[in-house]
Order: C-alpha cells, then sequence, then structure tokens
C-alpha cells in the first residue's frame, strides 16, 4: 500500500493503489474480483470497473483515490477495470500515477474472447442480431484481441517483474492454483477459496426479456452516474438478479461459424505468435494456432491494425 500525507495529519493521507487487473474482458475479472474479496490482506475499490485511466481520468486523481479511503493497513491496494490494457491512454497515465503499480493480466484466446464479449451484448439487450454483425458493429471485438499490441505499451512502461500475465485456460484447469499464484504475486498469503468462490462467474445467458435486459443496463448507467458504484457492484454480481434477468444456455447456446472463426484466427495469428517469445511461453500452440507469424511476414506494432 501507497500513501501520500504531509506534515504527519492522518486525515490529510491518500492512499494510492498498489496493483491493478488491466485485463482483458471475458478473462475471469468477475471470478478474481470475488476471490480478492475474501482475502483479508487484500483491499478492493468498492466497486469492479472504476475505468479511471481511460474512460474517466477528467475527474481527477483526488475523484480516483477517494475510492481507497477505505484501506487500512493491506498490504496489497487496488482495483480491477479490464479495458485498461486495450486502452492507448492506460498504460502511461497507470505509470503516473504509480510506477511501482503491480499489474495483472488475463489472457484468453481471442476468438474465444470476441464471442463471449458478442454473448454478453446480447444478453444485455445492446445486440440483437449475428455475431457476424457485432463485429461490424463493435470494434472493441475485435480489438481487445490484439493482445502483444496492447502489452507491449505496459512492457515499454513497467518492469517486467512487475507484470503477472497469465491464461484464462489456467483459471479452468485449476482455479486454486490460479488465485495461489496471484497472491503471491500480491504479496500475501494463500487462501484456501470455499467452493462457491471456485465456480464459474457471470455465464453467458439469454435475457427472459429484451427490453427488461436492455432498460436494467440503461438503469446501471444511470447509477454509475450517480455515483453509486458500490451498490451496482453489488446487484450485478448477484445471482439472484441475474436469475430473473436470464436464462442459462442448455443445448441451444449458440456457437461461432468456422468461416468466421478461421478468419478471426488468420487474424489474429500475427499478435498471437508473439506472445510466445513475449510472454515465454508457448501460447499459440497451447491455443491451436501455427507455430510462426503469417507467411507475409508481418510483425505486430502499433500501426499494425
Amino acid at each position: 500500500m501507497a500513501t501520500d500525507g504531509s506534515g504527519g495529519d492522518e486525515s490529510m493521507t491518500t492512499t494510492t493503489p498498489d496493483f491493478l487487473y488491466v485485463g482483458t474482458s471475458k478473462a475471469g475479472s468477475t471470478w478474481l474480483f470475488n476471490a480478492l474479496t475474501l482475502h483479508p490482506d487484500v483491499y478492493l475499490a468498492s466497486s469492479k470497473g472504476l475505468y479511471y485511466f481511460d474512460q474517466h481520468y477528467e475527474n481527477g486523481r483526488d475523484w480516483y483515490l477517494r475510492h481507497f479511503d477505505g484501506a487500512d493497513a493491506q498490504p496489497a491496494v487496488g482495483e480491477i477495470s479490464h479495458s485498461y490494457l486495450s486502452s492507448e491512454q492506460a498504460a502511461g497515465r497507470i505509470a503516473e500515477l504509480n510506477p511501482r503499480m503491480r499489474l495483472l493480466v488475463c489472457l484468453r484466446e481471442p476468438v474465444d474472447r470476441a464471442f463471449s464479449d458478442y454473448l454478453d451484448l446480447v444478453k444485455n439487450g445492446q445486440h440483437d442480431g449475428s455475431f457476424e454483425t457485432a463485429l461490424e458493429r463493435f470494434p472493441r471485438l475485435v480489438d481487445r484481441g490484439r493482445y502483444a499490441t496492447h502489452l507491449q505499451r505496459y512492457i515499454d512502461r513497467f518492469p517486467r517483474e512487475q507484470l503477472h500475465i497469465s491464461l484464462f485456460d489456467d483459471l479452468g484447469a485449476d482455479a486454486q492454483a490460479y488465485a495461489d499464484d496471484i497472491f503471491a504475486f500480491l504479496g500475501v498469503p494463500a487462501l484456501p477459496l470455499p467452493p462457491g468462490a471456485l465456480q464459474r462467474r457471470m455465464p453467458a445467458g439469454v435475457p427472459r426479456s429484451r427490453t427488461m435486459a436492455a432498460t436494467t443496463k440503461r438503469a446501471s448507467r444511470l447509477v454509475l452516474r450517480l455515483g453509486l458504484r458500490r451498490l451496482r457492484s453489488t446487484v450485478k454480481r448477484s445471482a439472484v438478479v441475474r436469475q430473473a434477468l436470464y436464462r442459462s444456455y442448455t443445448d441451444d447456446k449458440p456457437t461461432v461459424d468456422p468461416v468466421v472463426a478461421a478468419e478471426l484466427r488468420h487474424e489474429f495469428a500475427v499478435e498471437v505468435s508473439a506472445l510466445d517469445a513475449m510472454l515465454d511461453r508457448p501460447v499459440s500452440s497451447r491455443w491451436g494456432y501455427a507455430s510462426g507469424p503469417s507467411s507475409s511476414g508481418d510483425t505486430v506494432s502499433e500501426g499494425s491494425h
């Protein structure tokens, strides 16, 4: 926990977060939020998704730091905002606030991530159409999967030891081990999680009423504007509320058209290949991509979008 104060007056002391989950989305961030809130040595901001460093930077540093006023002596103080990874401005702004910030990243196979994002749009009544039309309407579905490009901005500004980069596959394989690894990175003791905390959070589903789902999403944004973030976070994560609004998929869960999936994998291939060297892990083979970039010799750069 980093603190700033003046003259020994505790009332003037503010807490600066020392860790952030920066992304990506649809890669277990809600699960992580719930797991971290169980740890007595971790303090999380009052709600998941402050989005200060990309969407609300104009609110100012004091606004942001007020979300950590409740921190006491916890060795790990932070927040979870999954859009920071893909933001062009966030990395520099984070480094300016705290160059020693510890950064959590989780990456999911980018086609799976994009399709999960699409299902979330449908679930919340924001899109009523095919995956293909969503790709055209919502550029973030593809952009957030350009992991190597986005990670490079953080690698350029922070020592590698301050970045903890995991794969969504690891969470699915062993949630407790995944949590233990993150706790160790944050410098807090391991914590056995209760069975309920090890289960999947925020699964895809179908709105029982598209009108109600869309109205709920608009109400959620209004609550944010009113500053009631804690209330929004609590309601959003409520299993009772989710069950009332959404029906879980059974045998009717949509799948990606193989042709569309192949086109997207081709588009992501260079980015995924670059992760092998960037993370020193065989990411491309784990995700079923070719071992190298496209034969055209393309390389990843800020402009290779």
